[in-house]
């Protein structure tokens, strides 16, 4: 056998083996320095056995500069209206008012200044009433008149009763008047009348009929309340008053 390959052993056959050995090894060579460029290349089982747990958080960065304000958006619609709140403080008083201008002459007279008396002509008017409880024995009750700018001398006076027209005052309780010089007191409502209030004069402060029965800043009304069968309820009676100067 040996000496049938020496026969055939050649030069050009030595040289194409020794190419064909280097090539060979080259190969090797270049195999054991093969260049990864994709995980393609790569087995899956591979690559799953190369692939670690997932490292914790870094810590957060620093927060970055804030940002341009963004433009304003589109005007949302009316919402429902809302609870009342409460009642605010009181507000601080207001400062005085001018002093007003000097009023006009009353009839046939001057305009009245602080001080003086009602000027001749003019009228002035106010309101009564007295009140009572019934009990078993009669009691006086008076109620109070009293002007508020005084008189320059003491007026006559009538007291009309409700529903009737005096001789001289000829108003009613809901629209007082009076002539010149003169008191007309206007009986009005009254409640309770178990027997009744009574009028009985017209005093002056002190108490006394004092000639005319007034002063020149008022007086005082004297009523009877008359012993009734029911003690303990009460009864009144008021109107209003008008006198002229």
């Amino acid at each position: 056998m040996f000496s049938t390959i020496r026969k055939r052993l050649t030069y050009a056959n030595v040289a194409m083996t020794l190419a064909l050995v280097f090539a060979m090894s080259g190969g090797a060579y270049a195999a054991g320095r093969y260049l990864i460029t994709s995980t393609k290349q790569i087995s899956p089982r591979v690559l799953k056995a190369l692939k670690g747990a997932n490292g914790q958080n870094g810590a957060p960065g620093a927060a970055g500069a804030q940002g341009p304000a963004g433009s304003q958006g589109p005007q949302g619609s009316q919402g429902p209206q809302g609870p009342q709140g409460p009642a605010g403080e009181a507000g601080a008083a207001g400062k005085a008012g001018k002093e007003g201008k000097e009023g006009k002459a009353g009839k046939e007279g001057s305009p009245w200044t602080a001080g003086g008396t009602l000027p001749v002509g003019a009228t002035e008017t106010g309101v009564w009433n007295a009140r009572g409880i019934v009990s078993a024995t009669t009691e006086i009750r008076v109620a109070p008149v009293s002007f508020t700018i005084p008189l320059a001398q003491a007026p006559g006076s009538q007291f009309v009763p409700a529903g009737q027209t005096g001789s001289m005052c000829k108003g009613s309780a809901a629209k007082p008047e009076a002539p010149a010089g003169v008191l007309c007191i206007y009986e009005g409502e009254s409640a309770g009348h178990l027997g009744g209030m009574e009028f009985l004069a017209i005093l002056n402060a002190a108490g006394n009929d004092g000639g005319t029965g007034l002063g020149t800043t008022g007086g005082e009304l004297a009523f009877k309340i008359a012993a009734a069968k029911v003690v303990g309820e009460e009864v009144s009676v008021e109107g209003t008053w008008a006198v002229t100067g």
